[in-house]
């Protein structure tokens, strides 16, 4: 049962996990549709905190998941 929490299991569900939502946040990423001036302040602000709470979330959701199942798999194999 050790072996199921090993850490090159980990590793690779990690990296697969990684890579799947860095490609859904590629593609859902914000961006200015061609019929509004991004030359415009409040809409080059606008996009630019849409962006940055995009990066963030999928940042989060990229990292987050893995680390739990880091912590969680070393407490199950701690005590094995």
């Amino acid at each position: 049962m050790g072996k199921v929490f090993s850490f090159p299991v980990w590793l690779a569900l990690s990296l697969v996990w990684t890579a799947a939502v860095a490609a859904y946040g590629y593609t859902t990423a914000p961006y200015v549709p061609l019929d509004v001036s991004s030359s415009d302040p409040a809409t080059a602000e606008a996009f630019r905190a849409a962006l940055t709470r995009h990066a963030v979330m999928f940042g989060l959701l990229a990292a987050v998941p893995p680390a739990i199942a880091l912590v969680l798999g070393r407490l199950i194999r701690g005590r094995g």
